[in-house]
C-alpha cells in the first residue's frame, strides 16, 4: 500500500446531522483570515474536500468542519465548513459537534462547570460555552455572529407557484425564509423531495430579485440556503422548520444558522423580545433553542447577537482516512 494522503477526523452528530471534524492531516492553509484560508483550500486543495466528503468515504448529507490555526489572537481555533459540493463560512449544527470533539479529545482544556471555546469563522468570532457536570459534556451553547433581517416582504415570482413574499435574513449564512403556508405545502418527510425541488426554484427567484452583501464582511455576498418555516407553534411552543442548503441538500437538524436567522426575523417583526426563548425543531425530532442577547449596530444595519443551545450532540467514531496512490476514486465522486 502506497499512501498519498492521511487525514484524521472525529465523526459526530448533532440531532442526527452527521458532522466530520477534521483534526489533522490537511496541509498548511495560507491566509490573513480564516476566510482567506478557506479560499486557499478551495483553490489549492479542493480535492481533499471531495476526498473527505464524497463517496466512497463520505456521502451527500455529510457536513465537514475544518479546524485551522486562527488568525485572531482572541480565538482558540480557526474553523470553516465543507460538504460534498461546496464550502460554507458557518454551520450551527457543526459548531456543536466541533465543541464536543474538542472537549472530548482534550484539544481544549476541560474545565467544570463550563468550558469556553472561541472559534474564528469566515462569518466572525463564535464563542462556545460547554456545560460540564461530573466530567461529562451536557448542554452546549454558542454566541453566534450578529444576525440581521436583510429584507422584509420581498416579492418574488416563482415559476409554477406565482408571486409570493419572502424575507431574507442572515444568521451566519444568508437565508431566504419562506412561510410554508404561502406555497400551500407542509413540512413533512413525505414532502421532502418536493421541498428540495421547490427550494432551487425559489432560491433562484430570490437571487434574481435581490443581491445580498454582508454590511461588514463584503466577501459574504451569496445566498444558497433556504428555510421553510411554519409560523404556528406546536403544543410545546416549538416551531417546525426545514433548511435546504447547497444543491438542494436537506438539513436533518433544526439548523443553527437558520435558527439564528429565524430568531432575528421574529425579533425585527416584533414577535419576540430580547431574552425570550425561541424553539426551532426539525421533522426528525431535534430541537434548538435561541435567545436574542442584545441588539447592536453592524455597519449601519440593526443586528442581534443570538445564543443557540443544544444538548443532543454525540461522537460516533474516530476516523483515519487514507488515499492509496493507485485508487482511481481517491478524489471522491457523487452518485445521484
Amino acid at each position: 500500500m502506497r499512501n498519498t494522503q492521511s487525514i484524521f477526523t472525529v465523526d459526530a452528530h448533532t440531532t442526527g446531522t452527521p458532522i466530520r471534524v477534521v483534526t489533522a492531516g490537511i496541509p498548511p492553509l495560507r491566509g490573513a483570515s480564516v476566510g482567506e484560508k478557506m479560499e486557499y483550500m478551495k483553490n489549492n486543495y479542493d480535492w481533499i474536500r471531495t476526498f473527505l466528503m464524497q463517496q466512497p468515504r463520505g456521502f451527500l448529507s455529510l457536513v465537514g468542519a475544518v479546524l485551522t490555526e486562527p488568525c485572531s489572537p482572541d480565538a482558540d481555533y480557526g474553523l470553516f465548513y465543507i460538504d460534498a459540493l461546496t464550502y460554507q463560512p458557518m454551520c450551527g449544527a457543526g459548531t456543536f459537534s466541533v465543541a464536543k470533539a474538542l472537549v472530548e479529545t482534550g484539544m481544549v482544556r476541560r474545565t467544570e462547570p463550563e468550558t469556553i471555546i472561541r472559534l474564528e469563522t469566515p462569518s466572525g468570532l463564535v464563542t462556545v460555552f460547554v456545560e460540564i457536570k461530573n466530567g461529562d459534556v451536557q448542554r452546549i451553547s454558542f454566541e453566534n455572529v450578529p444576525g440581521f433581517l436583510y429584507r422584509k416582504d420581498l416579492e418574488i415570482n416563482v415559476p409554477g407557484i406565482g408571486n409570493i413574499c419572502v424575507d431574507v435574513g442572515f444568521g451566519g449564512n444568508f437565508f431566504t425564509i419562506v412561510d410554508i403556508d404561502s406555497i400551500n405545502m407542509n413540512i413533512s418527510r413525505d414532502k421532502m423531495d418536493e421541498l428540495r425541488k421547490l427550494s432551487k426554484i425559489i432560491l433562484a427567484s430570490a437571487n434574481d430579485a435581490i443581491k445580498v452583501e454582508h454590511p461588514v464582511n463584503k466577501s459574504i455576498n451569496y445566498m444558497d440556503q433556504l428555510l421553510f418555516v411554519n409560523n404556528k407553534p406546536d403544543e410545546k411552543g416549538e416551531y417546525l422548520c426545514q433548511c435546504i442548503f447547497g444543491d438542494a441538500q436537506a438539513d436533518i437538524s433544526p439548523c443553527g444558522t437558520g435558527t439564528s436567522t429565524r430568531l432575528v426575523q421574529r425579533y425585527f417583526r416584533g414577535k419576540i423580545a430580547l431574552g425570550e426563548t425561541y424553539y426551532q425543531k426539525s421533522i426528525y425530532g431535534g430541537v434548538f433553542s435561541a435567545v436574542g442577547e442584545r441588539q447592536i449596530d453592524l455597519g449601519g444595519m440593526p443586528a442581534v447577537i443570538p445564543v443557540i443551545s443544544c444538548s443532543d450532540v454525540h461522537i460516533t467514531g474516530f476516523n483515519h482516512l487514507i488515499a492509496e496512490e493507485d485508487d482511481k476514486l481517491k478524489n471522491g465522486f457523487i452518485s445521484w
